[in-house]
């Protein structure tokens, strides 16, 4: 006999012996006890179940537990395995985000760094270039000043052909110096201008009034402009440089000058270029309200120049103790005379130049 079959006969026979005076209590107690071992089978199916269907059933029951448990354990897999892929996906997508959070971000760092203040940035084939108008004495001293006001007579020496004091326009132009408040005053402060024209070309003419003060004649508005040239090539380039300029001579600090500063190293050694050359290559000591000229300017090798253009107002007539002066600066052609294959505008050193980074030299403009 099986331990199922023992068991519920033995619980028969208890069923049996406290039929007589067990309380309906006890009865259904055991008879619980019962229904939890055969489910809703009869005692009589059990007791008369064979070894072979209790053996079926237990088989049964057992693959039916095991079912569960292969169930538990797939799911389990597959849900760890989805979990593993939710997560990787995650992952990849998180990892592509930041990349491209910072592509863009790179980007338009790069774009703030190349292309610093965008609503005056130079575009693809503009020419730009730095122009200003000095006061030097033309606008005399007020009251009690000193020249420590920015007016200034000899003190920076002769300019239209004197090549030792040439870097003095730039310093004063680009900002690029030690002064403290000397020699800084501007009638029209230095801005970035662009050439016009598919031919490349730039006409600044003004004409003003004043009092006859003593030696502001010998001391006028001092017009200067730069532009920053680079030849990309390995080999020297020379062209024509075409201008206008007004010139007035009295005392030997006004007249009008060309010059051109080179480097002393080349691009590609900018952080060694110490030091600016410069070299006179046209200059009039005549007064004439509009000058104008044609000048071969040479380009070296891998390295950027600046050409430099000054002039001064012309003092056109004196009447009743009030002087008229008229004022030009001009470029012409520089498009089409001057640019060829190998030369280009230095953007980069324009903008340098006109946002006066705070350089103590004028050299620093290229480093």
């Amino acid at each position: 006999m099986t331990i199922a079959k023992e068991v519920v006969y033995a619980l028969h026979q208890r069923l049996k012996e406290l039929a007589v005076d067990a309380t309906p209590d006890k009865i259904a107690y055991l008879a619980k006890a019962l229904e939890s071992i055969a489910g809703q089978s009869t005692v009589l199916d059990i007791v008369q179940m064979t070894d072979e269907k209790l053996k079926a059933l237990l088989d049964a029951a057992t693959k039916h537990l095991k079912d569960l448990n292969d169930n538990k354990t797939n799911s389990l897999s597959a849900i760890t395995t989805a979990k593993t892929g939710s997560l990787a996906e995650i992952n990849t997508l998180k990892t592509e985000s930041l990349k491209a959070l910072k592509t863009s971000s790179d980007s338009h760092i790069s774009l703030l760094d190349t292309r610093k203040d965008e609503h005056i940035a130079a575009e693809p084939g503009s020419l730009p270039f730095l122009f200003g108008v000095l006061s030097r004495y033309n606008d005399t001293k007020w009251g009690s000043e000193t020249n420590a006001h920015g007016w200034f007579k000899q003190e920076l020496g002769i300019w239209y052909n004197n090549v030792k004091n040439t870097d003095y326009m730039l310093q004063l132009l680009a900002g690029s110096n030690t002064y403290n408040y000397q020699y800084s005053s501007f009638y029209q402060p230095p801005q970035l201008h662009f050439l016009q024209g598919n031919n490349g070309k730039f006409i600044y003419r003004r004409s003003f009034v004043r009092r006859a003060w003593s030696d502001i004649n010998n001391y006028p508005y001092a017009l200067l402009g730069v532009i920053f040239v680079k030849n990309t090539t390995n080999a020297d380039i020379t062209r024509k440089f075409n201008f206008w300029v007004s010139s007035y001579w009295s005392s030997g600090y006004e007249g009008a000058g060309l010059f051109a500063g080179t480097p002393d190293n080349t691009n590609a050694n900018k952080l060694s270029i110490s030091a600016i050359n410069w070299q006179n290559l046209w200059s009039s000591s005549a007064s004439d309200v509009s000058q104008d000229s044609s000048i071969d300017v040479t380009t070296p090798s891998g390295k950027t120049i600046v050409i430099l253009l000054y002039g001064s107002a012309y003092l056109n007539d004196n009447y009743d103790g009030y002087h008229t002066y008229l004022m030009r600066w001009s470029i012409k052609n520089f498009r089409s005379d001057f640019l060829t294959t190998g030369l280009e505008v230095d953007v980069e050193r324009t903008l340098r130049a006109w946002q006066c980074p705070g350089l103590d030299a004028t050299y620093k403009i290229w480093n």
